[in-house]
């Protein structure tokens, strides 16, 4: 019945650090002003309020996990305790059920469904949906009609009492309908009057004034009404005076894991900006030119390659590629000669190309190519003596504060990471042997969405790199139809104007966009655990956001 409940709460950022860190709950949207986690399939709002409000609500979980639940939420809150007991079986509802309350006070229920099982330990991912939620007034009859009028009926023969608690619903989730003053189980807490939203799973809202009565409205959101119709799965995140960011979809659909705001996210050649960054600091240390012969660098490896730095980053030297993006269309044929697995350094990838004949002279044109992105990794790693890895790292992620980003190992991906998901005929599979099973130069870093935000605003306040080097990384040093580019990055103008410097990452199971507007210093970010999506979710937000600052 529940898609999503709002609540309101003066104590925001407490209620938050509580669900968030306390018990490790997923946000999958926020801003300033409000967070929502993710129950199950069902989602919980909070939003801020200039006064204090409490409320009941419930969680569904299986019943079979009870005593799991019960264990997981003793290590990290009090349970409520009423007659001495810490648990209750409701023999009407076959189920049992244990309480607690968080900082505002709301107390809640975690419901034991004993016709639902679950293999595995329990944990938020468990969660079923939001099972209960409580609806204070004074005009209990009143709203009680207005529901049954909308099909949600009253739970027993004897209809809405206006003096006690009244259950209205059906299976296993519910409207506690109550008048104020009613004490809750396993709580000293009062019921009280307080607003709140709810969006049931057809689509229509039910909303209760702070006078406690009803209202029946429309739920209108444009953009995630347009995720929904694209069935997009990943984050977006947009950062302009405040923070909006939303999580859709699954990041481990085996397991029913759902994405969240700070999960992880695999961005291809988006990467790539990493590798121009960590080039621009050496030549700014005066340990390499931009001018400088990759043949001259590295003779051993490119003998024949008499191209610079400056090609390279630009993608203008005329280099073999080991993926030419502009005939292949399959990724994963290269891994069937090549086993994928064996791809781990820079060094793996030189006899797809390195044999090769130059595709033309030098300077000539642009054309888009993977491989001098590796050779650009070697020329890192030959310098600072380090993996590659190492060195972004270090000279990257360390100084933007980028905590939750790397280049993880697809058969090790760490906690909070989303799997690169492929659609197929008859279903989907993961994109594990799609990929080189570590990425590198030429592309393959996981990164957050805030940590993108990080990313984008150390590099404009010049902490990666001196106001002149940034500078020149992102003059316009050639144009492809009609798309200016730098060094390692995308750049839009419009007139003499440039109104957004952007990165973008293809991959089988991957999408990604994102791009910073200097106009005002907003960020947008879209990161897609399937193989698309992520250009039309930013031309969506761009359009529907700010029509005159995103051009």
């Amino acid at each position: 019945m529940f898609k999503k409940v709002t609540l309101y709460t003066n104590r925001l950022d407490e209620l938050k650090g509580f669900y968030e860190y306390q018990l490790g709950f997923r946000i999958v949207e926020e801003d300033d002003a409000s967070f929502t986690m993710a129950i199950g399939d069902s989602q919980l709002v909070f939003k801020a309020s200039g006064r204090n409000a409490f409320y009941h609500f419930a969680f569904n979980i299986p019943g079979n996990q009870f005593t799991l639940a019960k264990s997981w939420a003793n290590s990290r809150v009090t349970l409520n305790r009423q007659e001495g007991m810490d648990e209750i079986y409701y023999a009407n509802f076959n189920a049992d059920a244990f309480y607690f309350q968080d900082p505002a006070g709301n107390v809640i229920e975690f419901i034991a469904r004993r016709n639902v099982d679950r293999m595995g330990d329990f944990t938020v991912d468990s969660l079923l949906n939001i099972s209960e939620i409580s609806i204070t007034s004074s005009h209990v009859e009143e709203i009680g009609g207005r529901l049954e009028e909308m099909d949600i009926p009253v739970r027993g023969n004897k209809g809405v009492d206006p003096n006690t608690l009244n259950f209205l619903g059906s299976g296993d989730t519910f409207l506690l309908l109550v008048p104020p003053k009613r004490v809750w189980y396993f709580s000293k807490q009062k019921s009280e009057i307080h607003p709140l939203s709810i969006e049931l799973t057809d689509g229509r809202q039910i909303d209760i004034t702070e006078e406690g009565e009803f209202r029946e409205t429309t739920a209108s959101s444009p953009i995630a009404d347009k995720l929904e119709e694209m069935e997009f799965s990943g984050v977006v995140l947009l950062k302009q005076r405040d923070t909006w960011s939303l999580a859709k979809g699954m990041a481990d659909r085996a397991n029913a894991r759902p994405n969240a705001i700070a999960t992880r996210f695999g961005i291809a050649s988006g990467s790539k900006i990493f590798t121009a960054v960590v080039i621009c600091q050496l030549v700014e240390e005066g340990l390499l030119s931009f001018d400088a012969m990759l043949s001259e660098l590295l003779p051993d490896s490119f003998p024949d390659f008499p191209v610079t730095i400056h090609q390279l980053l630009t993608h203008t030297s005329g280099m073999p590629d080991y993926f030419d993006e502009e005939t292949m269309n399959d990724f994963e044929e290269l891994w069937q000669e090549l086993p994928m697995y064996r791809m781990k350094t820079a060094s793996d990838f030189l006899p797809l190309f390195q044999n090769k004949p130059m595709l033309f002279e030098p300077g000539e044109r642009f054309k888009y190519n993977n491989a001098g992105f590796i050779a650009l990794g070697l020329v890192v790693e030959k310098i600072t003596g380090q993996p590659f890895i190492e060195a972004v790292k270090e000279r990257v992620f360390a100084r933007a504060q980028m905590v939750d980003s790397g280049y993880f190992s697809l058969d090790r991906l760490p906690a909070q990471t989303a799997y690169g998901y492929i659609e197929e005929e008859n279903g989907w599979r993961t994109n594990h042997y799609a990929l080189p099973i570590l990425g590198g130069a030429d592309g393959g870093a996981f990164v957050t969405a805030n940590d993108m935000v990080h990313f984008w605003e150390r590099l404009m306040d010049y902490s990666l790199l001196s106001k002149d080097m940034t500078e020149r990384m992102l003059t316009s040093h050639v144009t492809h139809e009609e798309h200016d580019y730098g060094y390692g990055v995308w750049i839009r103008r419009q007139d003499e104007t440039v109104t957004k410097y952007h990165v973008m990452g293809y991959d089988p199971g991957v999408n990604f966009h994102s791009g910073y507007y200097p106009e005002d210093g907003a960020v947008l970010t879209v990161l897609s655990n399937n193989s698309g999506g992520a250009f039309d979710i930013m031309k969506l937000i761009e359009s529907t956001t700010d029509a005159n600052k995103f051009g």
